[in-house]
Formats: C-alpha cells, sequence, structure tokens
C-alpha cells in the first residue's frame, strides 16, 4: 500500500510539474502580440509589425455559396466586422486577386477609426444587413454576370484599376476608377445610413444631406443647370430624386475629386464626367465645404491603407507629386504602399510618414520625406544588412524580399524588432 500511494505521488507531482510548465510557456506566448487578418493568425514579437492582407486571404472555393452566387463568381474575401460577421466581396472569374485586394482595401479604409469617429457600429451594421459587394466581369449593362447574380452593390471588372497598371499610369477614363463611390455607397447605405433609412450614424447622414441639398439648386426647374453637382444631369437628378440617392451620389463626387482621380481628365474642367464643379482638392475646400468637412473628418486627408503595387508594373512608382506624370495626381495622397510581384521595380514615397514593402524583386526604395518605415517579411537575423553613409543595403538569405536599397528609411522593420537606421 505504501508503495501505491509513492507511486502515486510522484505521478502527482510529475502532472504538476508539467502544468507549471505549460503555464509559464503560455505566460511567454502571451507577451507576443497577436495579429489577426481574416482567417490568419500569427505571433510576432515585434508589436510595431503589421500582417496586411494578402492573396493567401482569399477563399476560392464558391461551392458553399449556392445559387447564382457559387456558378459567376469564382472567388472571395471577407472583411470580419467587430461583431465577427463577414462583410464579403465576391469576384467573378475575370477579376484579378489584385482587384479583389483592391476593393478590400478601400472597404478597410473606409472603415477604419478616425478622429472622433469610432466606425464600430458601422461596420456592424453591414454585417448584420449582410451588405455584399460584387465584382462582376466586364462593365455596368456589358457583363455576362446578370439578374439574380447582382444581388449586392456591384463594383465591375472594367472598372477597377490597380495602382500600377496601365490604366492607373495612363489615367484611362474608359476604365476610371469607380471603387471609391461603389464601395462608398455600400458603406454608406447599410453602415452610416440615408435620410430615408437611417442607420448607424445619423449625424453624419444629417451632414450629408444638407451638402447635397447646397450643392443643388432650391428650385427643380434649375437642377442640371445651376448649382454645384448634377449639371447636365437634370433628368438623372429626378430619377435620383425617386430613388432616394441623391445622398450618395452627391458626396462620391466630392471624395473622388478630393483624392485626385478627376484631375488628370482632359475632357472638363470639372470633376466626375463633369458634373460636379470642384475638380480638385482645392476646390473641394473652397467651393463645397460640407463635402470638405464630411471627408476629412471622417476619412481623413491621406489613403491610409497599405495599397499594392500591380505585379507586372515596371520602372519607379511615385507617390510624391510629379507633373510630368499625372497619376501622381492620384498617388500623391497615398500614405503606405507595397510592390508586389518580383519585377526589379522601384519605389518612392513622399513627405508623409510612409509604410513601404518591396517584393521578391531587387527594389530601391527611397521614402523622400517625413518618418519612413520599410517592412521586411522575416527576422532581422535571416538578412544582411550594410550601410553606407545615407544608403542602406537589405539583403534577404531566405530569397523572399530579394535586395533593397533604401534611401531616406529611418526605421527598418522586422518581424521580431524594428532597426532604427540613425542608430546602426
Amino acid at each position: 500500500m505504501k508503495k501505491i500511494v509513492l507511486i502515486l505521488t510522484m505521478i502527482l507531482a510529475l502532472i504538476g510539474l508539467a502544468s507549471c510548465k505549460t503555464d509559464d510557456a503560455s505566460k511567454n506566448k502571451d507577451k507576443k502580440e497577436t495579429k489577426v487578418v481574416d482567417k490568419k493568425v500569427e505571433n510576432f514579437e515585434n508589436k510595431n509589425y503589421k500582417d496586411y492582407v494578402d492573396l493567401d486571404d482569399i477563399v476560392r472555393d464558391t461551392s458553399s455559396l449556392g445559387g447564382a452566387n457559387s456558378k459567376y463568381y469564382d472567388k472571395y474575401i471577407d472583411y470580419i466586422a467587430p461583431n465577427g460577421k463577414p462583410i464579403r466581396i465576391m469576384a467573378a472569374p475575370k477579376v484579378s486577386d489584385e482587384q479583389l485586394l483592391k476593393a478590400y482595401n478601400v472597404l478597410s479604409f473606409y472603415l477604419t477609426n478616425h478622429g472622433k469617429y469610432d466606425k464600430t457600429a458601422i461596420a456592424n451594421s453591414m454585417a448584420d444587413k449582410g451588405a455584399l459587394l460584387q465584382m462582376p466581369n466586364g462593365a455596368d449593362g456589358q457583363s455576362d454576370v446578370k439578374g439574380s447574380a447582382l444581388s449586392g452593390q456591384p463594383l465591375y471588372q472594367n472598372e477597377t484599376p490597380v495602382a500600377g497598371s496601365k490604366w492607373y499610369i495612363e489615367n484611362d477614363y474608359s476604365h476610371r476608377d469607380a471603387s471609391y463611390e461603389e464601395i462608398f455607397h455600400m458603406v454608406h447605405d447599410t453602415g452610416v445610413g440615408i435620410s430615408q433609412n437611417p442607420a448607424a450614424m445619423p449625424e453624419l447622414t444629417e451632414k450629408i444631406k444638407a451638402g447635397m441639398e447646397k450643392a443643388l439648386p432650391k428650385e427643380k426647374s434649375d437642377w442640371g443647370k445651376k448649382g454645384l453637382w448634377g449639371l447636365g444631369s437634370r433628368e438623372w437628378l429626378i430619377e435620383l430624386s425617386k430613388e432616394a440617392s441623391l445622398e450618395q451620389e452627391y458626396i462620391v463626387s466630392g471624395i473622388d475629386s478630393f483624392y485626385g482621380l478627376w484631375e488628370a481628365y482632359s475632357e472638363s474642367d470639372k470633376g466626375m464626367w463633369g458634373m460636379y464643379v470642384p475638380k480638385t482638392r482645392a476646390q473641394v475646400k473652397e467651393l463645397d465645404a460640407p463635402a470638405y468637412e464630411v471627408i476629412t473628418t471622417f476619412l481623413g486627408e491621406n489613403l491610409s491603407y497599405m495599397e499594392r503595387i500591380a505585379p507586372e508594373f515596371e520602372g519607379t512608382f511615385k507617390m510624391n507629386f510629379d507633373s510630368k506624370r499625372p497619376y501622381t495626381f492620384k498617388s500623391q495622397y497615398l500614405q503606405n504602399a507595397r510592390l508586389t510581384g518580383d519585377k526589379n521595380s522601384n519605389l518612392e514615397g513622399n513627405e508623409l510618414d510612409n509604410i513601404l514593402i518591396g517584393n521578391k524583386g531587387n527594389n530601391t526604395i527611397d521614402g523622400k520625406g517625413g518618418n519612413d518605415v520599410v517592412q521586411f517579411s522575416g527576422a532581422s537575423s535571416e538578412y544582411t544588412i550594410s550601410k553606407n553613409g545615407d544608403k542602406v543595403v537589405v539583403k534577404d538569405n531566405g530569397g523572399r524580399d530579394g535586395e533593397n536599397t533604401l534611401l531616406n528609411i529611418e526605421v527598418l522593420r522586422f518581424k521580431d524588432k524594428d532597426l532604427i537606421v540613425s542608430e546602426m
């Protein structure tokens, strides 16, 4: 009996020791920050490190969606609202992966807290209402995706240029960027709310409505002839009025001009196909103060998501304004950007505090002004780093990030730590 008791005591002691070791391991694990992006969970020792949405976040099996969604769409990605429910973005086969990720990033930008605006309730409202962005093949009226397959907010393939693509660089308005417009329609309708259908942000709803009313003439007989918005489009305005869509169409005209989407448009001195008087950010501020106030307080002056540069891009992508490159009317408002693919392309920041990322090729990355960060894929021990004056060369020994030549960069960001260039 004494032997049995002794054996049991030893077993219990061993169990207790194992439990302590497990607890210690859990405590050590808790010291690392857990990053959650869609369905990925990774532990980073560097709390500054961010795991941005990427190709492996795309779901490529739509069979579980059923019906028209399975028939016409072959991939999707979910933006997870704070309440744990998805806001889904579905794409048809001709829509590229990069176009799908562009839509995700624009949506995430609109739903990121800014200033006094906590957007939790907006995102939750959208998820509760089943907000759905659908990206059909082709263009509006020319797509093979029709009827019941268009049950959500559409954003067409031919109206979603990716930064660095031919459409983007050449400011091809036959493939104009409708992503900011269409995605904000979805956020407005199902999250913020409109005056005829209130949702999570009635105060903002009223501000947008007040701006729309100020932009239109008081007399309907003058619609399309006078005012700031809807010029030359009287019948369209009347149709929007019947559909309760005036507010939504008004504010996106301001958003597009504010972020530089129409400044290169040569067929009119106005924005949004000539319908909206302000064409530039300065003109929005001067001529349409209500829109300017809504945009700057709700969204912010700069596009703060991580912009993905198209993998086919070659050369130097500029985020600083250059009159010789009219695409920079748009790119000057980007705060963060990453090269994708494997071409030996380069990246130039602007005066903002940029976060910049290279691709698998060999890149020269120039932060220009501001306090700039270049982020890498792995831990600092996996790279060879050399510094010569103001130039830093970082070579990935694992072949993921290629060789990066860095200028005007203040911080090197790895998964385990940040390295301050001035202290190297």
